[in-house]
């Protein structure tokens, strides 16, 4: 297997190198701008509203969940959910996938996967697949294997979790979570917007990923969609996922440093910087072969791809090639 990736990681390699002092730098520069948006801001309020109406027709953060985040994908708890969401416009919305519209608009976001999402995914075919994908974002994933004809149940924060935020001394843990959920609120948003729009079939639960609903059933294929990085215990939130996936695994992660050996089994803590709250780690596929491997995945592919990204999430620039890893783990028959 490594002779077979070898070729294409000292490719995928080369050309991550010639942008990765912009990575470095847009790395910094968003936690730059949410730290100083943070700060102007004035204290949050003990409760976010989801937008999408008025208050009193929204969905709160922190919330009750149902009794143990159970029966979220029952059909008329999936018509609640909607329903909270029902008058979210375009400016209640926050794209972190450009997306495209039925009406033929384009609506532009930090990260382009159109037309690459199978790429991204490692090329495998999910058609007549139960997924399950953990951090959809605005849905792009969802809605591309929606169309290639999997049963898709997105799994994301929310009711009374928040994501997980590195601790930093003199930062006040609770208004950071409120400005992060202020954000995500409105990159959840624009997942029903697109839902909306797209008469969509799929499904979302809200929960711990490190302890997810008993009720979710069993999946065929499980995606990590670049969230790992983000997560305080990486290996958890996949042993949860493993309990529940019946046949694959697919890990995508950016390439975050390509001068290191993708084969190590390697995790760097913070490598982001003091500064910048929600990277956790810089993880090489070497490390996630080894934690899918023990999870009991061991046939095992990786590959590399580039995506548009725009650097510090500024779209008046022009994006560039992002360098992404995918690891497929599938459990042998």
């Amino acid at each position: 297997m490594r002779e077979n990736v070898s070729g294409a990681r000292r490719e995928a390699g080369h050309m991550a190198r010639v942008i990765r002092r912009r990575v470095l730098h847009d790395v910094k520069a968003v936690a730059n701008t949410w730290a100083r948006a943070t700060t102007r801001a004035p204290t949050p309020a003990s409760v976010v509203f989801l937008r999408g109406g008025d208050k009193e027709g929204g969905a709160p953060w922190p919330a009750f969940p149902p009794r143990g985040y159970l029966g979220q994908l029952e059909p008329a708890f999936q018509a609640q959910l909607a329903s909270e969401r029902a008058n979210v416009e375009l400016e209640d919305c926050s794209f972190y996938h450009t997306v495209s519209l039925s009406n033929g608009d384009v609506v532009q976001g930090p990260w382009d996967l159109r037309g690459a999402e199978s790429a991204y995914l490692g090329n495998i075919n999910v058609a007549g697949d139960r997924v399950l994908e953990l951090g959809p974002a605005s849905g792009a994933l969802t809605y591309y294997m929606e169309d290639e004809g999997a049963e898709v149940v997105s799994f994301d924060i929310g009711f009374d979790v928040c994501a997980d935020i590195l601790p930093k001394p003199g930062v006040d843990e609770r208004e950071q979570q409120m400005s992060f959920m202020c954000m995500v609120s409105q990159v959840q948003n624009s997942w029903w917007y697109s839902h909306k729009d797209r008469g969509s079939r799929a499904k979302v639960a809200y929960g711990n990923i490190y302890d997810m609903p008993g009720d979710l059933g069993t999946f065929d294929t499980s995606v990590f969609g670049a969230i790992l990085l983000h997560l305080r215990d990486p290996f958890l939130a996949l042993q949860q996922a493993a309990a529940r996936t019946s046949r694959r695994i697919v890990v995508t992660d950016a390439l975050q440093d390509p001068t290191l050996n993708g084969d190590d089994n390697l995790l760097r803590f913070a490598s982001a910087g003091f500064d910048n709250l929600t990277i956790w780690w810089t993880l090489t596929p070497g490390t996630i072969q080894r934690m899918l491997r023990h999870l009991g995945f061991d046939r095992l592919t990786t590959t590399y791809s580039n995506h548009l990204h725009y650097l510090a999430h500024d779209m008046t620039k022009e994006p560039v090639e992002m360098a992404m890893f995918t690891v497929v783990g599938e459990r042998s028959p």
